[in-house]
């Protein structure tokens, strides 16, 4: 049995005549007779009572019909979706992004991906850089929204970069240094320094250290190494330590009385800023992969 006998036989038992379905399924009367009694051989009772004048469905023929329409049906649906899901339209994709980023824009992108391609199942996974990138490599993820790295390098990825960042300390409102305007790596040497990490990394690996160590030329103390902002807020304004954080992670507490969040200046003057990008596999042939991408270009 195959689905070309389950539409003959669909046609025959809608029209009754042998000769009439043929031409409607543009093969001969011959080749319908022959791919009805194939049909009724497999099935293993006949199908249609039969005469030179006269065709009619037995009652196993009636009961076959409906079971053959719904083969059909979602024979037909099974390959629209499949063609929907070949041009993007359908189909899932699996976005990891780092711990706060869901705090700016990110929403707003996604709830634009969800409205315009509804058909498309989104996965989100939140988890720190070396993870995401590491489950990009692995095809566990599709698309990663994460810091540019710093030193690792991954084959077969590309990047798009999104936006720039401003790194602002953030200290309890009596620190030695609140006063200042601006503070450099070289102001912050000597500080103790809260990370927003999961704990299951060497120090050295972090994303925040590794900023430091390359921009400051040092690798920071680390006081303490939290994974829940709240906690690390609440650390910093009991004076256990500072952080470095992107401004759109603290833009909400500027004008909280616990904190003073002060802007970090290169060697050059210029402001300090992390870049933000999304990242995907060249060997990814997710199409969702590339309507993703095509929304953020046009935004």
């Amino acid at each position: 049995m195959n689905l070309n006998q389950l539409e003959y036989f669909v046609s025959v038992a809608e029209t009754l005549n042998f000769t009439r379905a043929a031409a409607k399924c543009f093969i001969s009367q011959t080749a319908m007779t022959q791919q009805i009694r194939a049909l009724e051989k497999t099935v293993g009772v006949p199908l249609f009572i039969r005469d030179k004048h006269h065709v009619e469905l037995t009652a196993a023929g009636k009961v076959y019909l409906a079971e053959a329409r719904v083969i059909l049906k979602r024979s037909n649906e099974a390959l629209r979706m499949a063609r929907l899901a070949s041009e993007g339209v359908e189909g899932e994709i699996t976005i990891g992004f780092i711990r706060g980023y869901g705090q700016n824009d990110f929403s707003a992108l996604l709830r634009g991906f969800h409205q315009t391609y509804p058909g498309i199942k989104v996965n989100l996974i939140r988890n720190n850089m070396s993870i995401l990138l590491d489950s990009l490599v692995r095809r566990e993820c599709d698309l990663i929204f994460t810091v540019a790295p710093f030193k690792r390098e991954y084959p077969d990825l590309e990047h798009l970069y999104l936006q720039s960042y401003p790194v602002m300390a953030v200290l309890y409102a009596g620190h030695p240094l609140a006063r200042k305007s601006t503070l450099t790596y070289e102001d912050l040497k000597e500080e103790r320094f809260i990370m927003m990490q999961p704990t299951d990394r060497p120090k050295d690996q972090m994303e925040e250290s590794m900023l430091i160590y390359e921009r400051g030329g040092y690798l920071p103390e680390i006081a303490s190494i939290e994974r829940d902002q709240e906690t690390l807020l609440l650390m910093i304004a009991a004076g256990m330590g500072i952080s470095l954080l992107p401004e759109y992670i603290i833009r909400h507490y500027q004008k909280n009385p616990d904190y003073r969040i002060i802007p970090v200046l290169k060697k050059d003057g210029s402001a300090e800023t992390v870049d933000f990008e999304v990242s995907w596999s060249t060997a990814n042939q997710n199409p969702a992969v590339e309507q993703f991408l095509e929304l953020l270009r046009q935004e």
